[in-house]
């Protein structure tokens, strides 16, 4: 039986995102699942690949030099959930833009780490970007770091809930340092214009992360 995606190679694997009886190829399984198809969490083989993938977040972790090394699980244990939704944010970019590049995503991180880093110096200025690719996700990235740096009350009127955490303008940046570096780390492979984004997409789970997406 060929495969139900790619109808060339040999189908091996059931596919519970083709229904009942479709079965799919293992590269097209490795390649296509939740970017092209909308498999169920309960999935052996995606579980499966998470597992793999999850693993080789680590090695690239721990392939850098020991001081970034140590900089990159200082930033994941006291920023865990920052990163989480930044990498969940851009993980459903991917999702609804099929052709998003890490280079586009780079772009958007490294216009909000230009304005962080002049507010660190004590300058305000906020940068928007003419790519009508990278601006929607620049926008969104900041959202989310400014909605941890000035955290409102339930009633969302503007006032500081003294029971939460501020996010801390070093902190911001760190984060979106860490993003930077995950992507670089990924886009040294040359294997895809879109190694990192499309590894985001495939691990982050069907619902809203409320923790890291990988904890190595």
């Amino acid at each position: 039986m060929k495969c139900a995606v790619c109808n060339t190679r040999k189908a091996k694997r059931p596919c519970p995102a083709l229904g009942r009886d479709g079965s799919i190829c293992p590269l097209c399984c490795g390649e296509k699942r939740i970017l092209e198809l909308d498999c169920p969490e309960t999935c052996e083989y995606l579980k499966a690949g998470r597992e793999h993938e999850s693993a080789e977040f680590g090695k690239r972790l721990r392939s850098q030099d020991p001081v970034q090394q140590e900089k990159s699980k200082r930033i994941l244990a006291e920023n865990q959930d920052v990163v989480a939704h930044l990498e969940y944010t851009i993980a459903q970019q991917r999702l609804t833009i099929r052709d998003l590049t890490d280079e586009d995503v780079s772009k958007a991180v490294n216009i909000l780490l230009d304005d962080y880093r002049t507010e660190y110096k004590g300058i305000l200025y906020k940068r928007n970007s003419d790519d009508l690719r990278v601006e929607p996700i620049r926008m969104e990235l900041r959202d989310i770091l400014e909605a941890y740096r000035n955290p409102e009350g339930e009633e969302e009127k503007g006032i500081v809930d003294p029971g939460r955490t501020r996010l801390l303008l070093q902190n911001a940046i760190e984060c979106l340092e860490f993003l930077q570096f995950m992507i670089g780390a990924y886009s040294k492979d040359r294997r895809s214009a879109s190694s990192y984004v499309d590894f985001l997409a495939r691990m982050t789970p069907k619902r809203e992360a409320a923790s890291s997406i990988i904890m190595p």
